[in-house]
């Protein structure tokens, strides 16, 4: 008899534990979801960053190849732009170069010069850079340019420019500096 009095005490403490840990499983469950609704919210957040991030790279390797390529149009025209007395590749690309357009026979250096930048800034008009400006600058009394590309990175509508790439702007910039 006393065999049969333990198990019935056995079974009455696995009744009033059964009975305290009912609904411990659904807090468990709640637990978990939550754990996991946190890991799917930071995966697609790192994705999120992840593809602007992309666009910017995007964005950065066509400022580079267009600042190269009105670096080659500058070495190209190496009687005008290693004159230190021409200002010709620091307009703002408004005159098109009229004859340098279908032939050579009479396209000089200066409209040659105005051809590059007309057609750089279209360029960068046509590019994907959004609200992309490009400049240039020459370090007075020197064949020195300084070639800068910039573009709205942050989206906001403005682009932040200036005489050199400033590190707290927001905006990208690329800059290109070469001697001729």
């Amino acid at each position: 008899m006393n065999i049969l009095n333990l198990n019935s005490i056995e079974k009455s403490k696995t009744r009033s534990t059964l009975m305290m840990q009912k609904g411990f499983t659904l807090i468990e469950v709640m637990v978990a979801v939550f754990v996991l609704a946190v890991g799917v919210l930071g995966m697609a957040g790192m994705q999120a960053v992840s593809v602007r991030e992309s666009q910017n790279s995007i964005f950065r390797s066509t400022a580079d190849i267009l600042a190269a390529d009105m670096a080659d149009r500058l070495r190209a025209n190496r009687t005008d732009a290693a004159d230190p007395l021409s200002t010709n590749y620091e307009t703002d690309g408004t005159n098109d170069g009229g004859d340098c357009l279908g032939t050579t026979a009479n396209c000089d250096e200066v409209a040659l010069a105005a051809y590059d930048i007309f057609q750089w800034q279209t360029q960068i008009a046509n590019s994907n850079l959004p609200s992309g400006i490009g400049t240039i600058t020459r370090n007075d009394g020197t064949s020195e340019y300084t070639i800068l590309v910039f573009w709205d990175e942050d989206r906001d509508g403005a682009v932040v420019t200036g005489a050199s790439c400033n590190s707290t702007a927001a905006d990208g910039c690329i800059r290109l500096v070469i001697q001729i």
